[in-house]
């Protein structure tokens, strides 16, 4: 590569003005310009061709609802998602909350069962399930073994208040252990014998609360958990929440993520799609832009179609960073 000093030189017109070209090399050129060649020439008509026939997609696809809020939601789910920056080894806790919040109807249920249905058989049931708990850690042989274990019994059962009463358990025991969050939540609730669950009605309180906020910074929301810490703080005990001087900030970011992930879940698959059919945009257009590269107009004879605009590289170039 030519030192600065050796460039200053050298006269004005012979001194490269845009990306090493002098001006008297492009002067050159322009009095004998090559031909590209055909092969390059086709290629390049036919990924333009290409992008000309996915940019009608990816505008339908394009939404005015891909505000700054939102892209600030995907942001942080790709973090959450891949355990980096500041919320690495927040994944596990939000899920948790998610669960909690989605099911906790489906724990009372069992909860209230277990108490108001004493008999014998009922409670032989239950001994049974605590035993699986502390036996099996795989959600699907659990959910297997103890869904049979009660269809048995509510096959024998005559009285039909405590038949129906098992088949709502069956129902809720069901549904929260056909996942490995729920099933452990189950031994945890067990554990510590977990009689009233108002603590996790904090979050579907402030959740609620959130729904019209603006979530794009912490700050709200970090007064939001200084009203709620006593009741977070439980919650945050039982499910393991590390100790340490910036907890208002975990529940704060853990608050966040859900509230923008209950506000944007039906945008998320449209935009899903959106992406995948930019980067396919993506693949045609980086074969066009070599081309163009490759055969500069100071050096061939540009045909029209090298001067065309590029159909999509505005959404590409919004949406780049998310691919």
């Amino acid at each position: 590569m030519k030192s600065q000093s050796e460039l200053q030189t050298k006269p004005w017109w012979n001194r490269p003005l845009f990306g090493g070209v002098s001006l008297i090399e492009r002067a050159l050129g322009a009095l004998n310009r090559q031909e590209i060649p055909e092969l390059a020439l086709s290629l390049h008509d036919t990924e333009l061709e290409e992008l000309e026939k996915i940019f009608p997609t990816m505008k339908m696809l394009d939404h005015e609802q891909y505000t700054e809020e939102f892209l600030l939601y995907i942001k942080i789910r790709n973090k959450v998602e891949n355990n980096l920056e500041e919320y690495k080894g927040l994944q596990t806790f939000i899920k948790i909350f998610i669960f909690t919040t989605k099911h906790i109807n489906y724990f009372r249920t069992i909860r209230r069962i277990e108490l108001d249905f004493q008999g014998k058989t009922q409670i032989e049931l239950y001994n049974f399930i605590e035993e699986q708990l502390n036996l099996t850690s795989d959600p699907n042989l659990f959910n297997q073994i103890v869904i049979e274990e009660i269809d048995k019994l509510i096959n024998i059962i005559r009285n039909e208040p405590t038949k129906e009463a098992l088949l709502s358990y069956k129902n809720a025991i069901d549904a929260i252990s056909k996942d490995e969050i729920g099933l452990n939540l189950l031994i945890l609730f067990k554990k510590y014998n977990l009689i009233d669950y108002s603590i996790f009605n904090v979050i579907n309180a402030i959740l609620k609360k959130l729904k019209k906020q603006n979530l794009e910074t912490l700050k709200a929301l970090v007064l939001v958990v200084k009203v709620n810490y006593d009741e977070l703080e439980k919650i945050g005990r039982l499910v393991g929440i590390p100790n340490n001087e910036d907890k208002v900030i975990i529940y704060a970011k853990i608050l966040q993520y859900i509230a923008l992930s209950y506000r944007y879940e039906n945008l998320l698959y449209r935009f899903n799609q959106l992406l995948e059919v930019v980067k396919n945009w993506n693949k045609q257009y980086q074969t066009l832009a070599e081309i163009r590269q490759e055969y500069p107009s100071h050096k061939y004879k540009i045909p029209e179609s090298f001067l065309k605009a590029i159909p999509g590289e505005y959404i590409y170039n919004k949406y780049q960073e998310f691919i």
